[in-house]
């Protein structure tokens, strides 16, 4: 609760300056998703699953140098879609053939095909995902 000590009202009579004005005020950062945009997205795609997506070199290098190295190919299959909150966003669960558990990546490391029927709106989504991050790291 934020208290607002108002001074400048000295010249009000004492019964009405004993009054305290409290506002309630949250200090929220804001989000980087769109809330509605990214539930209508998570639904398209849970429906979709599974779905081919394009694995980056730079992420098939990092998971494979991992304390306990996963490989994976260039192009996964997607068995299941989560929602992380700002921190991951979308996520992408891949099961890869060799390994034991799955991996859970974020939709803005993944490319998906042009030709799949919600191609625009993922392009759209990781598009205004990494410009939220840019400017809330100050990049």
């Amino acid at each position: 609760m934020l208290l607002i000590w108002l001074g400048w009202l000295s010249h009000i009579p004492y019964y009405q300056q004993s009054r305290i004005i409290t506002l309630n005020i949250k200090m929220v950062t804001p989000m980087l998703d769109k809330p509605e945009k990214t539930r209508k997205l998570i639904g398209i795609l849970d429906a979709a699953v599974p779905f081919e997506v394009d694995m980056m070199p730079d992420l098939i290098a990092h998971l494979a140098r991992q304390q306990n190295p996963v490989a994976i190919k260039s192009i996964e299959t997607v068995s299941k879609v989560s929602y992380l909150g700002d921190p991951g966003g979308i996520t992408c669960h891949i099961q890869p053939e060799a390994a034991e558990s799955a991996v859970v990546i974020s939709l803005t490391h993944l490319r998906v095909r042009r030709t799949l029927p919600f191609a625009a709106a993922v392009h759209d989504y990781q598009k205004h995902r990494v410009k939220k991050l840019k400017k809330q790291t100050g990049m």
